[in-house]
């Protein structure tokens, strides 16, 4: 199985997982078949992971044009066969879903598994189980781009800025007709269900009536969105930048103060490579005083593990040696077994120094470096408000 997968295109796309029964254990999707299928037979996996392998028999895949692509098909093959490995990793806080409503002129927004009840529609349309909010965030900006669409909780009296900006036809100022506005949420359903190419011959068909009318601003925006549409791959791939990993669920912690004062530690948490800030959380450090971040980070991170989420395949912390033992220290105390790396600066700090707990697998310092910048940016923020708020 491991020979077949350098045979893989390296192109976006599903993986399936299979067991010895031929039955769909696991969906993923990938930017890079190869990249993404072949992190996973790399040495000292995440516990979870190797779990998941251990019931691995065959891996298939199906090609997409684009990321964007790969990410709806992931959601709705998920639908499809209920995977027992993706439903068990990400619990109902962390699944998200596309709701189309049903009023006069429907809204597009995301939903929480847990606001699902929240929904009064006998039959609401729902597309999901997406597994990043912050991934779906980022399709939907681009989707907008070729299909306007209202996300308005009420309609205003006037025009929003995704109007000024042309990514929404206005229906509060009655810039489109019911039935207008009813084709465009056709052709949204069409591109969540996988039908590209029906949303492109739309396109195309409205392009014509234009252009037979002399209407040559709207023939330049369906032309517009066109490109939009053609361009799905690249844009999908620079907006997010999504990188293999194994590690389907990483922290990063990292302490922000100046002796001791305002003292603060935050925690990030990215998701498939992707970062996923509705699950950030920052503390106020409680118990020590003074320049200690070692301790802090020990408070910190036994706050963390008071709370009910979701534990993560590796932790990630800025700093060396003494930051990487102080997090393995509380740990060991709760009798977790999570590999910790610490990226620390060099002896002369002009590169980054890779510090693990473990032997880990190779290719992800691009993304451990990703990581240790946002929880410090993320720290800095916090540290800076409480600042600012002492001084007023």
């Amino acid at each position: 199985m491991r020979g077949k997968i350098k045979n893989f295109p390296d192109s976006p796309g599903v993986y399936l997982m299979r067991n010895a029964a031929g039955k769909i254990i696991y969906v993923g999707k990938a930017t890079s078949l190869r990249e993404r299928v072949g992190a996973y037979f790399a040495r000292n996996l995440p516990a979870k992971t190797a779990m998941q392998m251990r019931e691995v028999k065959k891996i298939d895949y199906l090609t997409s044009e684009s990321a964007l692509e790969a990410l709806i098909l992931e959601a709705n093959l998920i639908k499809k066969y209920a995977p027992k490995f993706n439903m068990r990793e990400k619990d109902d806080k962390s699944r998200v879903y596309v709701h189309i409503t049903r009023e006069k002129f429907p809204r597009l927004h995301l939903l929480r598994e847990t606001d699902l009840p929240k929904i009064s529609e006998k039959r609401p349309t729902l597309y999901g189980p997406f597994f990043s909010g912050a991934a779906v965030a980022v399709a939907l900006g681009l989707i907008r781009k070729i299909v306007p669409f209202r996300s308005c909780n009420k309609l205003p009296k006037k025009r929003c800025l995704y109007g000024h900006l042309g990514l929404c036809e206005m229906p509060c100022e009655r810039r489109i007709s019911k039935q207008d506005y009813a084709r465009r949420i056709r052709e949204l359903r069409d591109f969540f269900e996988g039908k590209k190419a029906r949303v492109t011959q739309a396109l195309r068909r409205e392009l014509k009536a234009a252009a037979s009318k002399l209407d040559y601003e709207k023939a330049a925006q369906i032309r517009d969105r066109l490109s939009a549409l053609e361009h799905l791959k690249q844009a999908f791939v620079l907006k997010l930048d999504t990188q293999p990993t194994v590690f389907r669920r990483i922290e990063g912690y990292d302490i922000s103060n100046i002796s001791g004062a305002y003292a603060v530690g935050s925690m990030v948490v990215f998701l498939d490579g992707e970062s996923e800030k509705s699950e950030y959380r920052k503390f106020r450090v409680k118990s020590i005083r003074g320049a200690n971040d070692v301790g802090m980070l020990k408070e910190v991170l036994t706050r963390r593990f008071r709370n009910d989420w979701p534990h993560p395949d590796l932790i990630l912390v800025d700093g060396g040696h003494p930051q990487v033992n102080a997090v393995a220290a509380v740990l060991k105390t709760l009798a977790l077994e999570i590999p910790v790396v610490g990226l620390a600066k060099g002896p002369e700090r002009k590169r980054d120094e890779l510090i693990t707990s473990r032997t880990l697998p190779r290719g992800e310092i691009a993304l451990f470096k990703r990581v240790r910048d946002e929880a410090h940016r993320f720290a800095k923020g916090y540290y800076q408000r409480l600042h600012r708020k002492s001084l007023q």
